[in-house]
């Protein structure tokens, strides 16, 4: 995917609904379940989206991909397909991409793993209610994760746009690859620095050593 511009969107909205954190033993880790309410402004999308892509919403081989930092992890990108021209609103807009089967569910490897859930989706209108969970344990089995030891964990709302293009290259037959065109989001492209975490200007997010077992309170949930 080749590099492409970050946007704020108007309209592109988070608001934190419920959590609550928990300690997995079976697992040997620590998780949290959130609930939040993604809000779109369906109309100002696909304005936006044609000015970066013409006509994204009605060509059939385009592609979009959710990026739900903390919540999920889409695991490829969807396409318009049979859906092009037809899509008139943010619920036809979402359903493209919320089939608990399009997301991850495993261990991701690394000194302090992380396991996304499957999310569980509820389209409201303009807007898209997700609950989502998210595991950590430490790699070595021997070591106990502690609350004391999660990251500052932050909540993404973005989309990608994607185009199918078709290089033609000297002597080699045609080769359509996807391109990213541009990634609307709800925080601003700006880096604010938290504790030595990188975010951006607008996300909300939550410390996680200073989270307690049981209830996330909107007061936790914080706005960097």
């Amino acid at each position: 995917m080749a590099d492409q511009p970050y946007i704020k969107l108007q309209g592109m909205e988070v608001e934190f609904v419920s959590g609550v954190l928990e300690q997995r033993t079976a697992d040997r880790a620590i998780g949290y379940t959130v609930t939040f309410k993604l809000m779109l402004d369906f109309t100002h999308f696909k304005q936006m989206a044609n000015a970066y892509s013409a006509n994204y919403l009605e060509v059939s081989n385009n592609a979009i991909r959710p990026e739900l930092e903390g919540l999920a992890y889409h695991n490829h990108y969807s396409v318009i397909g049979a859906s092009a021209g037809k899509i008139v609103n943010s619920a036809m807009l979402f359903e493209l991409f919320t089939d608990p089967d399009l997301y991850l569910d495993v261990w991701i490897n690394s000194e302090m793993e992380r396991r996304f859930g499957k999310p569980q989706f509820v389209i409201e209108g303009n807007a898209l209610l997700l609950t989502a969970r998210q595991d950590f344990r430490w790699e070595n089995p021997e070591r106990e994760i502690k609350i004391e030891d999660l990251p500052i964990i932050w909540f993404g709302w973005a989309l990608t746009l994607i185009e199918q293009r078709t290089k033609v290259s000297w002597g080699l037959p045609e080769r359509t690859t996807p391109i990213s065109v541009v990634t609307f989001m709800y925080p601003q492209d700006e880096v604010v620095v938290i504790e030595g975490t990188e975010l951006l200007k607008g996300a909300r997010y939550i410390n996680g050593k200073e989270l307690s077992f049981g209830p996330i309170t909107p007061e936790q949930v914080l706005t960097a």
